[in-house]
């Protein structure tokens, strides 16, 4: 147990207009936090830089790159207290939410922690149990659960892989992969069912294309090196046809795995 009390560093990665709605809503929730940085992403041309005036905890930054991990990589970068916790910017932020992600990092020497976020009818959103997570149950969480300590991760060198996520080659899993590296390089990574923010629920429905199936061997082979596009091959040829059934063959689906390997 520490007896040092963590200070909390919150990365808000935002768009465009979506940062009007960081502005009025977002951080006005945020209260009993050390440090606020809010990374601006600006792909509309008739979009200007904001000047954020807030509280002096609050610091803005523009990026005109696109690209979801970049922008997250900016934020981290900009980050200098003890704990970081990956902000949407369209959550909804529950009671005790500071004093529960302090209060973790602070009873157990860990160095990466998963929360739980429920749904506008307060159903759970990840089906992990608790405790200490593998490449499998870290398939199951999203980005808004994830803490971590700064100062461990940076000197591991473990940032977000810019090929993926939004207008990126795989704009697909970046939270799932970052918590890879976090495994890869031997960090404590554990997942607590402690609610900590609202999220809409979105659609759970896997609609099957050639860029998504190419996608999952690409992140499994992230997750796992060699055997991951290997295993991933089989397995979701096999254990998905309900979801592309409609879409393609298994044989169609099968040789349309294999085709990924041409850019290896």
């Amino acid at each position: 147990m520490q007896n040092k009390e963590l200070k909390l560093s919150i990365l808000i990665t935002t768009i465009n207009e979506w940062i009007f709605r960081v502005k009025n809503d977002l951080l006005p929730q945020l209260l009993d936090v050390d440090e606020i940085i809010i990374s601006h992403q600006i792909t509309n041309k008739s979009m200007k830089s904001q000047k954020i005036i807030f509280w002096d905890n609050t610091k803005y930054y523009s990026m005109f790159k696109s690209g979801l991990s970049k922008n997250r990589n900016n934020a981290l970068r900009h980050a200098t207290w003890d704990i970081c916790y990956i902000c949407d910017d369209d959550l909804t932020i529950m009671p005790n939410f500071a004093e529960n992600i302090r209060k973790i990092f602070q009873d157990i020497n860990i160095d990466v922690a998963t929360f739980q976020a429920v749904d506008e009818l307060n159903n759970k959103h990840f089906e992990v149990n608790e405790w200490r997570h593998n490449n499998l149950s870290i398939l199951k969480v999203w980005s808004w659960g994830i803490t971590f300590r700064r100062k461990v991760v940076t000197s591991k060198w473990i940032k977000f892989n810019e090929n993926f996520w939004l207008w990126t080659k795989y704009p697909v899993w970046e939270e799932n992969i970052f918590l890879s590296y976090c495994l890869k390089k031997w960090l404590s990574v554990i997942h607590t069912d402690k609610v900590i923010v609202l999220h809409p629920r979105e659609s759970s429905s896997i609609r099957y294309s050639k860029n998504l199936i190419i996608w999952r061997i690409q992140l499994w082979k992230e997750l796992f090196w060699v055997f991951g596009w290997i295993f991933a091959i089989f397995y979701f040829t096999l254990s998905h046809h309900k979801y592309y059934k409609n879409e393609f063959t298994v044989l169609n689906f099968f040789f349309l795995s294999c085709s990924w390997l041409k850019n290896i």
